[in-house]
């Protein structure tokens, strides 16, 4: 389903007065819906999972470990999401915990300290050699570098980022075991407020001791103006891939941000078309 056709969530997207470029996939159905997913975005902090994609790559291959232990030094350290900003220089903690704060707390200096350790080249090398065509690592976080732009920093595609999320869901990417690895990080997500803003997702069922309804896995981004969201949706058996990136007005950061309600209203209605037959 594309364009020409009708569904909830093409109707949003035609309507929505920012640019937005989308695609879902339902893994047991089959049923595919998009929206502009060929058109070149910027993918703000979602490029992230492809970085962590690089690096089970190396792994994998026996280059890199993630029981390596790294020292956080204070020229690691850059502005804008994540935590390790805020921790004492010299911390040190082991490379899996890194790529695990690159991705559910999407942060910065975790992101540059891999971004180093493979290096630009390598990152993109190892997303072409997956197949991506348009998924490509401009910079690492350096907002001189990037400015005003964030294409300065990644592009890609929703069509590419659909054929990750997919491979991840089938355990496929790079293999079986990094694919697990991926997802179990990538379900450890903190920020659950762009496409499963108005899904009935509980993080804290495990800690209740509940059975969750929504089991996700996910990568999000923002930047002023821009939201991106790459999830995995698990609902009794049914797997549902999403992908969106969103750009609008609203430059803020609140938690109403009229993008990132968007987000959430195309979310919801992009699960429900993937859902029914």
């Amino acid at each position: 389903m594309t364009e020409g056709d009708s569904s909830r969530a093409i109707n949003l997207a035609s309507s929505w007065s920012g640019d937005v470029v989308f695609a879902g996939y339902n893994i047991s159905t089959g049923k595919t819906i998009t929206w502009q997913a060929d058109k070149t975005t910027a993918t703000a902090s979602c490029i992230k999972l492809h970085i962590l994609v690089a690096l089970m790559n190396e792994v994998e291959k026996g280059r890199q470990s993630l029981d390596q232990v790294i020292s956080v030094r204070a020229s690691d350290l850059v502005g804008g999401s994540g935590v390790l900003k805020y921790l004492s220089p010299g911390v040190s903690m082991q490379l899996r915990d890194i790529a695990t704060l690159m991705i559910i707390l999407s942060d910065n200096s975790a992101t540059n300290i891999i971004i180093d350790l493979l290096g630009l080249d390598r990152i993109n090398q190892v997303i072409a050699d997956i197949g991506l065509t348009s998924t490509r690592l401009v910079n690492r976080i350096d907002f001189r570098k990037i400015g005003d732009d964030p294409r300065n920093f990644a592009v890609s595609t929703a069509r590419d980022f659909l054929a990750t999320l997919t491979a991840i869901a089938e355990g496929r990417l790079i293999s079986g075991q990094a694919s697990q690895t991926i997802r179990e990080i990538m379900s450890r997500q903190h920020y659950v407020d762009l496409l499963l803003r108005k899904l009935p997702y509980d993080p804290y069922a495990a800690d209740h001791g509940t059975a969750p309804d929504l089991i996700i896995a996910g990568k999000t981004g923002f930047v002023s103006g821009v939201r991106g969201d790459a999830v995995i949706v698990e609902r009794r058996g049914v797997i549902v891939v999403m992908t969106a990136f969103a750009s609008g007005d609203d430059r803020s950061f609140l938690p109403d941000n009229a993008v990132a309600r968007f987000m959430g209203d195309l979310g919801e209605a992009l699960f429900d078309d993937l859902s029914v037959p």
